[in-house]
C-alpha cells in the first residue's frame, strides 16, 4: 500500500529496523492509516498494531561501523596522536636550536647538523639536546632561568 509508506518509514525508525521488517496488523490498518506523527506510531507500537518481524535483531549502528573499520589501514587516530606529539617535540627542539644560533653559541654548519639530527629523532627531549651540545660538541651553554 502506497498510503502506508510514511507510517512504515516512521515505524522502522522507531523500531530500529529496516522498512521491510515492519509488520502491520491487518485488522488495525485504518488506525495505522490515520497515524501521521511519531507519537501516533509509537502508541500503535505499544498496542502491538505495528511490530517488527519475528526473529529480527535491531540494527546496532555502532557495531556495524566498527566492523567496517577493523582493518590495519584504518587506525588513523593513533597516527594523529603520534604526529601531534612529534610536532610538539620538534618545535621545542628547533626553537632551542635557533636560540643557540641567535646567541652565537653554534655556527651555521652545527645548526644544520642539529636540525637534521633532531628531525631524525636523535634527541628525545630538549634536555637530551642540551647534553649533546655540551658534551659532544664541547660548547658552553649559558645558565637558564626557569620561565613559568
Amino acid at each position: 500500500m502506497k498510503a502506508l509508506k510514511t507510517q512504515r518509514r516512521l515505524a522502522a525508525e522507531l523500531l530500529n529496523v529496516g522498512e521491510n521488517k515492519v509488520v502491520f496488523d491487518a485488522l488495525r490498518l485504518e488506525d495505522i492509516l490515520k497515524a501521521i506523527t511519531r507519537a501516533d506510531i509509537a502508541d500503535l507500537i505499544k498496542d502491538r498494531a505495528i511490530r517488527r518481524r519475528a526473529g529480527i535483531r535491531p540494527i546496532n549502528k555502532n557495531r556495524r561501523k566498527g566492523e567496517r573499520r577493523m582493518g590495519v589501514g584504518s587506525s588513523k587516530i593513533r597516527v594523529k596522536n603520534r604526529k601531534a606529539k612529534y610536532m610538539a617535540k620538534i618545535r621545542k627542539l628547533r626553537r632551542y636550536i635557533s636560540e643557540l644560533r641567535g646567541k652565537k653559541i653554534i655556527v651555521m654548519d652545527e645548526f644544520k647538523e642539529l636540525r637534521k639530527l633532531s628531525k631524525s629523532g636523535q634527541f628525545k627531549t630538549r634536555r637530551h639536546l642540551k647534553e649533546h651540545v655540551a658534551n659532544v660538541m664541547k660548547k658552553t651553554l649559558p645558565k637558564e632561568t626557569n620561565k613559568k
